[in-house]
């Protein structure tokens, strides 16, 4: 037989590509058949037992007859590779009870590209400048992680883990050489492909968000700080970090180009939603909000109360992420909604909002947070949530 090669990859999901045809996991096929491909292929320096196999696929169930089922799903294995016009027999092979893929069928592996550009940029003695391109070159080999839609056999987890977590620590790597030489769109497109990988690492949303910033597209830096919070906060119930929070008010305080014309600077400044309820910022914001209105009580002796409404179930423990989101969103509305157009409110964590209220007296600040409460009951009709609340006096700022 002339010498075949077949290209196969794992990483993102399975492909075996022989003389320009391809096959895929993507196929509606049963899963079983790919099961067997796909284990012979990565164990394809040993020869599989059957019963290692009958273990594999039926660990969890009793077959009335495991080896003539076995049978049967081999000889189901080899119909997937049959679009390749090579006698199947001679792909996957078996002698003395056992299966293997034929040794002299050669496999281009991409884990085994990927494996090879790690160990090449461990060598010592390596520059820098090369270190970073075999990361690059390894990271661009990362079409996701390891057998996906295999994810659930327990053979495939510790691999996935694996190849995972070293994705991860090279993409950390690499984002931090380019940084110290300011390659700010390659930073862009690594951390994009990065986070499709792993959504809720803030580190690489943190330098997405920064190499917008320094390439100059402040709104489009400021639009992925909004999608991040509303993941971290909405997806997987996690409060943004003090780095991510002081990096967005870095973006918002950039100094902007001199002009003269106020009419222009006003037109800039206007609110682009128009909205008519309370008005909604960022924590950062809110908090210079705070100390200005510190100050501007301790000269007029007006009356101001922080208010904080917190989201929690009836035994006081943090609502299920999917809940917690959704009543979230609803008591915001509620917020908007009965509060003048002066009043400012901001999220302060995954289950809390934070307000400040311009009001006379304790007692008709509790009547502002009742009616909330009371609008939120409207929009969300769950009764197992609580909404509690506490309010207290801004104190004047002190410093003369």
């Amino acid at each position: 037989m002339d010498t075949i090669t077949a290209q196969v990859q794992m990483l993102g999901g399975f492909r075996m590509t022989i003389n320009g045809i391809t096959i895929s996991d993507q196929s509606n096929q049963s899963k079983k058949p790919w099961s067997i491909l796909e284990y012979l292929i990565t164990f394809r320096n040993r020869e599989i037992s059957s019963n290692e196999l009958i273990d594999l696929i039926w660990s969890e169930s009793q077959s009335v007859n495991p080896s003539g089922a076995l049978k049967t799903l081999v000889f189901r294995t080899r119909k997937l590779l049959e679009p390749f016009g090579i006698p199947t027999h001679h792909l996957i092979v078996q002698k003395h009870g056992a299966y293997a893929w034929n040794p002299q069928i050669e496999i281009s592996l991409d884990t085994d590209h990927f494996e090879a550009l790690l160990k090449k940029s461990d060598k010592p003695g390596i520059s820098a400048d090369e270190q970073l391109k075999l990361y690059l070159e390894a990271l661009a080999l990362y079409n996701g992680d390891f057998l996906p839609k295999s994810n659930w056999e327990s053979w495939v987890i510790p691999i996935t883990t694996y190849y995972h977590s070293q994705f991860l620590h090279i993409a950390h790597k690499a984002i931090e050489m380019l940084s110290d030489r300011g390659d700010w769109d390659q930073i862009v497109h690594l951390c994009q492909r990065a986070i499709q990988v792993e959504p809720f690492d803030d580190d690489f949303h943190y330098h997405l968000i920064l190499a917008l910033f320094n390439k100059g597209e402040q709104v489009q830096a400021l639009d992925h700080y909004q999608q991040t919070t509303n993941l971290f906060y909405n997806e997987f119930a996690i409060t943004p970090s003090e780095r991510l929070k002081t990096l967005y008010k870095l973006i918002r305080d950039k100094e902007h180009g001199i002009t003269t014309d106020l009419s222009v600077i006003q037109e800039a400044m206007q609110e682009e939603n128009h909205s008519t309820g309370a008005f909604y910022c960022e924590y950062s914001v809110f908090r210079d909000l705070y100390q200005l209105e510190r100050r501007s009580i301790g000269r007029t002796g007006d009356s101001m109360f922080l208010c904080l409404l917190t989201i929690c179930d009836e035994d006081g423990t943090l609502p299920k992420s999917f809940i917690t989101a959704r009543a979230m969103t609803n008591l915001g509305a509620a917020i908007a909604s009965s509060l003048r157009q002066g009043d400012v409110y901001t999220r302060y964590s995954v289950s809390q909002y934070m307000i400040m209220l311009p009001t006379a007296s304790y007692e008709n600040g509790e009547m502002v947070l009742q009616r909330i409460i009371r609008n939120f009951r409207k929009l969300y009709i769950r009764k197992e949530l609580i909404v509690n609340y506490s309010l207290q006096a801004i104190l004047p700022d002190t410093v003369s």
